[in-house]
């Protein structure tokens, strides 16, 4: 029976997500064992600790970011002994940003071939370009990306839906808003939202930034601004019944790259899909989306996918009112993209990874 390690990004945000979906999928294939490696939870220790020991100025300032990169190194220490130990056949680093490129080369060199699903292209392509060839194989979310990770055998890997968490239920009576927004508070998407009419709408907005004014961020270095960017993040599972609660839940790419310099990939770079792009109509939603990745979409959804013109305001407040106003054809389509997102679950991506890597 082959062992499939896989290792976790460290964060505790979508990427986390990811790390659950795909696990979830491997355990759905018979005859594979998952050897999870949830290296996060020393992390979030050694991160209190640097926190506290400058509160208290036994730290530095400046010192904070070469000290969390030696935690990271570290705190992933344990990734090799745990893969000796499981005798594991294949390890599956997700993210791979602050698992350090070392750990990879050196399971290498003990015979385990180490793939990276990046989920971060193009917005953060530099840097997965600099880790890319310390891994045996490179799996990006990003289509337009293959071929840029050097000489890496480099795939494109699609997002999904995780199984286990993304299912059909009952509607919340306290999340039945009429249009519902989760994510990233970008203010690319505070313009689009904040430039439509909604009255007689209710729009809920809930995630991340939405606090901020991200202007007054930009050039920030100080130790608290990682918890700044992550307050009013929500479980996935408080997601889902926002998504399967409102009559319309938005899905909306971004342009932003960094928080601190408000810098922003050019509109046309991306073009695949995201994570929330299968979640919303796997749980049952209906899914109106930007149209900026019309090509995968139509591929995905075909004739149900639901769109508005990419950033234009008065297109999206047209189209959540006629959906609004016409339930049967909102019923139908709803059915239509649940029908359409089935195979895309983290069973199918994974057993695409596994075809790759263990043959």
């Amino acid at each position: 029976m082959p062992k499939i390690m896989v290792v976790h990004p460290g964060h505790d945000f979508s990427t986390s997500d990811v790390f659950d979906g795909l696990c979830a999928g491997l355990n759905t294939i018979e005859d594979i064992e998952v050897v999870p490696f949830q290296w996060e939870r020393p992390l979030k220790i050694f991160g209190t600790l640097i926190s506290s020991a400058i509160e208290l100025g036994n730290i530095a300032p400046d010192k904070a970011e070469q000290l969390r990169s030696f935690t990271s190194w570290i705190g992933s220490a344990d990734a090799i002994g745990v893969a000796l130990d499981q005798e594991v056949d294949a390890v599956i680093v997700i993210n791979g940003i602050l698992f350090p490129p070392s750990r990879a080369l050196l399971l290498q060199k003990l015979g385990i071939p180490v793939a990276c699903f990046g989920t971060e292209a193009p917005y953060f392509l530099k840097t997965e370009q600099d880790i890319a060839p310390c891994y045996t194989h490179w799996f990006t979310n990003e289509m337009n990306c293959v071929g840029m990770f050097g000489d890496t055998k480099q795939y494109y890997l699609r997002h999904a839906y995780n199984p286990a968490t993304h299912t059909r239920g009952p509607v919340n009576l306290d999340m039945t808003a009429d249009v519902v927004f989760i994510g990233g508070g970008y203010p690319e998407r505070k313009a689009l939202l904040g430039g439509a009419d909604w009255t007689g709408i209710d729009l809920q907005t809930r995630g991340t930034l939405w606090h901020l004014n991200l202007d007054v961020e930009q050039g920030a270095t100080d130790i608290g601004r990682s918890t700044r960017y992550s307050e009013g993040a929500i479980p996935n599972e408080e997601t889902s019944a926002w998504h399967r609660s409102a009559k319309i839940a938005l899905n909306m790419n971004r342009r932003m790259t960094h928080v601190e310099t408000g810098g922003r990939i050019v509109s046309g770079t991306a073009q695949s899909l995201g994570p929330r792009a299968f979640e919303i109509p796997a749980v049952g939603g209906f899914m109106l989306s930007d149209d900026e990745r019309a090509h995968e979409l139509r591929a995905v959804y075909g004739d149900s996918v639901a769109t508005f013109r990419a950033w234009d305001s008065a297109d999206l407040e047209r189209q959540a009112r006629y959906w609004l106003t016409h339930d049967d054809a909102r019923g139908r389509a709803q059915s239509a993209q649940w029908e359409a997102v089935q195979p895309h679950h983290w069973g199918s991506r994974a057993m695409d990874i596994l075809n790759i890597i263990l043959n």
